[in-house]
């Protein structure tokens, strides 16, 4: 199973080296070498890369990770190689797994997006997030606004059943 993230937009693959005794990987031909630090909890951690070590917030969406690490965010996601994208690839619905507010819209009904197309960017626990299409399609429906608040499990945008896409 591969791995990529996401930053500014772009999708960057990581490439999985070693996962014990730490989690070593490649990103952009620059080897990392990542280990995971006692001490930290409600959604706080402590990361050890390269020797150098960082205090970082991480939200679990899904199957995505988004961390907030030297004042940046990255959101992380396995890939499925069969489907070619990460995320639930069948869905049609793209719900919230926490609460948040929304800070930017890409998407409009009736436009195709690709599977894992930035749909819309929230905003949740300090940490802005950018959340993706589950699979290629076309929007339904965008069921927030800009800068609406919602809960979790609150439906945010809809695409088109599978047949109609």
């Amino acid at each position: 199973m591969s791995f990529f993230y996401e930053m500014d937009g772009a999708r960057v693959p990581i490439e999985i080296l070693a996962r014990r005794p730490a989690l070593r990987c490649r990103v952009d031909d620059v080897e990392y070498i990542v280990e995971e630090l006692p001490g930290a909890d409600d959604g706080a951690c402590l990361l050890r890369v390269n020797g150098e070590d960082f205090a970082c917030w991480r939200v679990i969406e899904g199957g995505r990770v988004h961390l907030k690490l030297a004042g940046r965010t990255l959101s992380l996601q396995p890939e499925d190689p069969l489907s070619g994208a990460g995320g639930n690839s069948g869905g049609h619905e793209l719900r919230a797994e926490m609460p948040g507010v929304v800070v930017a819209l890409r998407c409009e009904p009736g436009v195709p997006v690709a599977a894992g197309e930035g749909l819309l960017v929230i905003e949740s626990m300090k940490m802005q997030i950018t959340l993706a299409a589950p699979r290629a399609g076309i929007i339904a429906t965008v069921h927030v606004e800009l800068n609406e608040t919602f809960q979790k499990g609150a439906l945010l945008v809809a695409l088109h059943p599978e047949e109609a896409s």
